[in-house]
């Protein structure tokens, strides 16, 4: 570590310890000005938060100027006085998360002893910062029809926001769709804080940790494009939430919401096929409590010193799983298959296997009499297997069509607590414990796909936050806070999974022991595929932050600077199948479930030990912001941010790696015919583990963390990542009704980890050993021989970094737009938004033939290990961060307030996002398609839309609404119309290439078809475009057609709600609210 980052650390260490806490409130920034335009200086401003009472004292400054940074956002009123003017209130100005808003006093000559008064405007230009956000108001979290109320929904409603979400959300971290890019960037460098503390599951691909209840949040702004220097460790969206927190009155609230599918329409499948629409369940139902805590004239007589918020909430989910899938016939468990088969040629079978055949009349290769597999070859293990019920009977011809329950329980509770103890020092926190259960009927996160053996997920999830706030002077004010975020998930098999008593399948490594099925694959025709997959399974991850931020006005100068440090620690089990796994294909009979009674299988894998690793990330961050009014027309945003993010490694050095420097090409591994590797190689070696005792690794070009110079985590970090940020927001009437704003941004991303998680099998720590021509009743006996096989040296698979020096990703951002106020409370705005995005990761195998070997590769004729670079290795997957990415953005957006009846926005994006090697979803980590010419991929991101208009709306319907009868506003009046509507152009459609030609013969690669006349689109269900615009290419060649070159159908969808309000006391605020809500409305997605 350089010696001026110390230097940096231990500034920021004096006075106060540095969180992640970024802002959690508002701030007004405020002018004071006579008839004449002159300043006002040493004018008294009070501010006063309407809800709580609490009050803010400020002087205008020598220029006229005040600033009252970290509002509680909220309702307020500012009143300012000045000797020989009259005093000015400014009513109902509301500060929403983030909001820099601003606040012209012009003061008229006259009596302190009068008062003029003026309504603020609630929605205005911006005219402080040069920043690109958009607010999701407590109006519109509470009163949008979110389908399964989730957080996740409401984020595409943000200009430059595109998802490809389903239709229902799920409202839960993991298993949540959470797939909303911005401005074209990853979903997995998406951010999300609560009440400034960091709330991001950095091994959960990117997604939230706890997915808080909309009806705990009060607001929240989605960050997209040149924010403050104060927010980093992220290159794309931020998602700034805040709780809701009690204010002087007590406020309480019940709710239940329900869905079901007997309330749904069918979709164009379900109504072709003549099947219902999927079972569904929802119930998502709790209450929540808010107000003072105070002790009759004792304690907080006021009201105005301590408050609570506290929520509860349950979710109660039941869905269908659906299945079509082929599976085996149970008239042919006992031989009779009703497809040709034969016996297996002689050369994949010992000799003692063709002795058999020929004491029963059959020679090798001919066909079975009647396609009937006499008893006496039946593998006793697959009857066992087939007995246990490892595949399901067929419901129509050789089809299992059917479901099964997939319960879903949540638990969540909620607690804010705010505290002031003076007018010089604040504190709040908070404290969420999520306990979630989910149960899957297919094993989740594998190729399992019948519903004989499931899993059961618990995720238990966990949030706090501790944030102070000290004025340590008038214009001086620090806020420290710790945050910290955490789960442990815990997954495990239900179903059909433990073993038969008299199961008697030796496994390679014993000590495993877990007493479960081996997984079985039907790789042919059938293609059913068995597996219990890694379960059971952990996960343990804890995130602790803590940062200090100083705001101090000087003058013109609004300047913030801070830094924070993080520690992520995490500790989960490997990804594999230790109980083992076969693969059949047809190779030896012609018919994969043929081959499964036989017991011939294709090959068999198993992972050496389910180890856990234990991962460590720190991070340090330091930033300056300088909010330059230069004068009551143009406002600067400076600031320059600094980002110490190395790279996660393990606790113990258990961490290896392929480095290509390190690969001695004399020493090469000697490759058997079996494709294992011969006891003769050089640079064999041992593993430390003691369960892998006895196995011999090929070690040349492998390179252990903390030995040899390898350094810690593998990589040499790079610690000059200095981002300016620069924006600006100029009046050019000075009307305040037109503003031109822009800004420039270097943002560094914090990778998640995944690429070192993935990394954890590596030899010689680990192995994954693949046995080929093996027999289901030992997978240790080779059924070409009849041998039994000695432990293999096997050519492992690596997962590993293709960089030795790593550099972070990185996203330059921009933006110019014009805001105009058209009338009061309505701003359109207008905005280019654009990026260019550096070093992002991708994966990209390594260990590759010479590509004049592809012809023959496809055909079969030569064998693929004997032709890779790095002979004694199969494919070498390594992370690169290579890969460039931008984006080139017209956002257009209209949002209005006509009083209190009716809220709208509307936004309209004409976009174009390139980058390869997008997985379109949370993944950051996809497979170069070509792995010889990775500008093979150069095209549209996965979530690319050309055009994309969302609106959204709260209209209070007039009908009654101000009727003086009460009976007449309580029946008839209080309805309430809202909804969200989404029209879109489709998603990129990537063709590629199945069956021989479809990876060029390649481990690891995606080949696409040659464009051989114009594509058109009949836009017809059955046909969405012409097939015959394409063709095959050459054996060894790659396809023209470009990446992600075709486009999916677009999207329009309206989700529509109506409420019915009755209520019972206007001064106490109480109603009773029936809603009608639906989604889809129109059934046209």
């Amino acid at each position: 570590m350089p010696k001026w980052f110390a230097l940096i650390s231990s500034l920021l260490v004096l006075g106060v310890l540095p969180a992640l806490a970024q802002t959690t409130g508002a701030t007004i920034v405020g002018t004071v000005t006579d008839p004449s335009g002159a300043i006002v200086a040493g004018a008294a401003v009070t501010i006063t938060n309407v809800d709580t009472n609490q009050t803010t004292h400020l002087t205008s400054n020598d220029v006229g100027q005040f600033v009252a940074p970290d509002l509680q956002i909220g309702h307020y009123h500012v009143h300012v006085q000045a000797p020989g003017f009259k005093a000015e209130d400014q009513n109902n100005v509301v500060l929403n998360i983030g909001d820099r808003d601003h606040l012209d006093f012009k003061l008229q000559v006259g009596s302190a002893q009068e008062t003029v008064t003026v309504e603020a405007n609630a929605i205005a230009v911006q005219s402080e910062s040069g920043e690109v956000s958009n607010v999701i108001t407590g109006q519109q979290v509470s009163q949008l029809a979110t389908n399964g109320r989730s957080l996740y929904s409401l984020a595409g409603i943000t200009p430059g926001a595109s998802s490809n979400m389903v239709d229902f959300q799920n409202p839960v971290p993991v298993g949540g769709d959470g797939t909303v890019s911005f401005n074209g960037l990853r979903v997995s460098h998406n951010l999300y804080m609560v009440d400034g503390g960091e709330d991001y599951d950095r091994g959960g691909s990117g997604n939230i940790s706890i997915m808080p209840s909309v009806d705990a949040i009060a607001e929240f702004r989605q960050l997209t494009s040149n924010y403050s220097a104060e927010y980093g460790l992220s290159s794309a969206g931020t998602m700034v939430i805040n709780f809701k927190s009690g204010t002087k009155l007590f406020h309480a609230s019940a709710w239940e919401f329900f869905r079901n599918d007997y309330l749904d329409a069918g979709n164009y499948f379900t109504n072709a096929s003549g099947q219902k629409p999927p079972e569904l369940r929802f119930n998502l139902f709790g209450y929540n409590v808010s107000g003072p805590v105070f002790i009759p004239k004792v304690y907080n007589k006021n009201r105005d010193r301590t408050f609570f918020f506290w929520n509860q909430e349950w979710r109660k989910l039941v869905t269908g799983g659906l299945y079509n899938q082929t599976v085996p016939l149970t008239s042919e468990y006992g031989g009779a298959i009703t497809s040709p088969i034969h016996v297996p040629a002689a050369s994949k079978l010992s000799p003692a296997l063709i002795q058999q055949y020929a004491a029963l009349g059959l020679a090798p290769g001919q066909p079975f009499p009647n396609n009937q597999i006499p008893a006496s070859l039946l593998s006793p293990q697959a009857q066992i297997l087939l007995g246990a019920g490892i595949f399901p009977a067929p419901t129509s011809g050789a089809q299992f069509i059917g479901g099964n329950k997939q319960p879903e329980d949540v638990q969540e509770e909620i607690i804010r607590i705010d505290q002031r103890f003076g007018d010089k020092f604040t504190l709040f926190g908070h404290w969420v414990d999520e306990q979630i259960t989910q149960t899957y009927g297919t094993a989740q996160w594998s190729g399992d796909n019948v519903p004989t053996v499931g899993d059961t997920f618990k995720n238990p999830s966990y949030s706090g936050v501790i944030h102070a706030t000290y004025s340590i002077s008038p214009t001086i004010l620090n806020e420290t806070a710790f945050n910290y975020n955490g789960n442990r998930i815990h997954i495990t098999p239900i179903g059909v999974y433990k073993r038969p008593s008299d199961l008697n399948i030796p496994e390679l490594f014993p000590g495993n022991n877990l007493d479960r099925i081996p997984g079985i694959q039907l790789a042919g025709s059938t293609g059913t595929q068995y597996t219990s997959a890694s379960w059971p399974w952990a996960n343990k991850a804890d995130d602790y932050q803590i940062r200090d931020d100083v705001s101090w006005i000087k003058g013109a100068h609004q300047l913030k600077f801070g830094g924070s440090w993080a520690l992520y620690k995490k500790v989960q089990d490997l990804f594999g199948t230790t109980q083992g796994f076969y693969n059949f294909n047809g190779n030896y009979s012609g018919n994969d479930f043929a081959d499964f009674l036989l017991g011939y299988a294709n090959y068999y894998q198993e992972l050496g030990v389910q180890d856990a690793g234990r991962w460590n990330n720190q991070s340090w961050a330091a930033y300056f912001q300088d909010n330059w009014k230069v004068n009551n027309r143009l406002t600067l945003n400076l600031g320059l941010r600094w980002d110490g993010i190395p790279h996660t490694y393990e606790e113990n050095n258990r961490q290896s790696n392929f480095y290509q420097g390190l690969y001695n090409p004399a020493t090469p591994a000697i490759v058997l015919p079996t494709g294992n590797l011969s006891p003769n190689s050089p640079a064999l070696g041992p593993s430390p583990n003691p369960i892998l005792a006895g196995y011999q690794f090929y070690l040349n070009g492998i390179g252990v963390a903390g030995q040899n110079g390898i350094p810690r985590g593998l990589v040499k970090n790079y610690w000059a990542n200095f981002g300016p940020r620069i924006g600006f927001a100029y009046d050019p009437i000075g009307n305040g009704k037109t503003v031109v704003r822009g800004g420039f941004g270097i943002m560094y991303e914090r990778i998640q980890g995944n690429d070192v998680y993935n990394a954890g099998p590596n030899l010689p720590f680990d192995t994954t050993v693949q046995l080929n021509n093996v027999s289901l009743a030992n997978p240790n006996q080779s059924i070409l021989t009849g041998q039994t096989l000695a432990a293999p040296i096997t050519a492992a698979s690596i997962t590993g970094l293709a960089y030795t020096d790593y550099k972070n990703p990185i996203s330059m951002q921009y933006s110019f737009g014009i805001q105009q106020e058209i009338r009061r409370g309505t701003v359109v705005d207008v905005t280019y938004v654009g990026n260019q995005n550096r070093h992002q990761n991708d994966y990209r195998d390594i260990n590759l033939p010479s590509p004049t070997v592809l012809p023959a590769l496809i055909a079969g004729t030569v064998n693929y290990n004997t032709t890779l670079r790095y002979q004694g290795f199969n494919n070498i997957t390594l992370s690169e961060n290579a890969e460039n990415s931008n984006y080139n953005g017209l956002q257009m957006s209209v949002n209005s307030q006509m009083g209190s009846a009716l809220t709208f926005q509307a936004a309209y994006t004409y976009s174009r996002a390139i980058d390869p090697a997008t997985g379109g979803g949370f993944g950051d980590l996809n497979q170069v398609s070509d792995p010889y010419n990775r500008g093979y991929d150069y095209g549209p991101g996965n979530l690319d839309r050309l055009s994309i208009f969302v609106a959204n709306f709260v209209y209070q319907l007039p009908f009654f609404r101000n009727s003086s009868n009460k009976w007449l506003k309580t029946g008839l009046g209080g309805w309430e119309l809202s909804g969200v509507i989404t029209a879109e152009t489709g998603i990129p459609l990537n063709i590629t290439l199945s069956g021989s030609q479809s990876s060029n013969g390649l481990a690891q690669g995606t080949n696409r078809p040659n464009v051989v006349g114009p594509v058109v689109y009949p836009q017809k269900v059955t046909e969405w475009f012409n097939p015959s615009a394409f063709s095959s290419p050459i054996p060894g060649q790659w396809g023209n057609l470009g990446h992600n070159a075709l486009r999916q159908p677009g999207r329009d969808n309206w989700n529509l709600a109506l409420f019915k309000s009755f209520i019972f006391s206007e001064q106490r605020g109480s109603q009773f609210q029936l809603r009608f809500e639906t989604f889809n409305t129109w059934n046209h997605t």
